[in-house]
């Protein structure tokens, strides 16, 4: 264990001498910094405030990230191969990015905030998105094909013409009961909900009837093409 965590160790310690900034950090303030191309390459950061920082080009590959705030931040050509992020503020982040920022910034995102989101028209196919939150998101025309959305909450969000098919959408809950995507007053006209999937445990997965994507779902799925 010790031999497999040492260069770990001496990675994160590199990291802290090439940017001034420490490989492992709870709480830390680089707030509106200038971190253009900083290299964070497997860092670990829980609470860690970033927002408003321009981080344009930084490397956060392999890195893991735990509540750390984004809000605002300048992410263009921001890379996130490999990195792990879980609660993480979003929102003014998005707005902006292309369709390759996108994807390496939702690669694996667990509860991410992304409130009110520019998306319209993006290509997010074969995200992991689970449980993030894009109530309000702007996402006409967007693609989500094969992509792990279950729990998202699109909440009023604007679905027109969007491509969600052979999307991971719903999962069940420990009692039994499915639970989906959040499609409470989203504008789902056009919507292509073809081959959505159902998971249990997040594999095992079939394709999701009609009744149980609507309860899960908790809408009635009008102007959806579901077949």
């Amino acid at each position: 264990m010790i031999g497999l965590f040492s260069p770990l160790l001496s990675l994160a310690l590199s990291v802290a001498v090439g940017t001034g900034l420490p490989g492992n950090c709870t709480g830390c303030d680089f707030a509106n910094r200038n971190l253009q191309n900083a290299d964070l390459s497997n860092v670990n950061y829980v609470g860690v405030d970033f927002a408003g920082a321009d981080l344009r080009g930084a490397n956060f590959s392999g890195a893991n990230l735990v509540g750390v705030d984004f809000d605002g931040a300048k992410l263009h050509g921001a890379r996130f191969a490999g990195a792990k992020l879980v609660g993480i503020d979003l929102r003014r982040a998005v707005t902006g990015l292309d369709d390759a920022d996108l994807r390496s910034l939702f690669h694996d995102c667990t509860g991410c905030d992304a409130k009110g989101a520019e998306l319209a028209g993006r290509d997010l196919s074969g995200v992991a998105m689970v449980g993030t939150d894009l109530s309000g998101a702007r996402a006409r025309g967007v693609r989500f094909v094969g992509a792990n959305i279950m729990g998202v909450d699109f909440r009023d969000a604007d679905l027109r013409d969007a491509d969600l098919h052979d999307a991971k959408l719903c999962s069940y809950n420990t009692d039994g009961r499915a639970g989906c995507a959040d499609f409470r007053g989203a504008d789902l006209h056009g919507a292509s909900l073809r081959g959505v999937l159902i998971c249990r445990n997040g594999h095992d997965c079939r394709p999701v009837d009609a009744a149980t994507l609507r309860s899960g779902s908790r809408s009635n799925l009008d102007g959806a093409i579901l077949q």
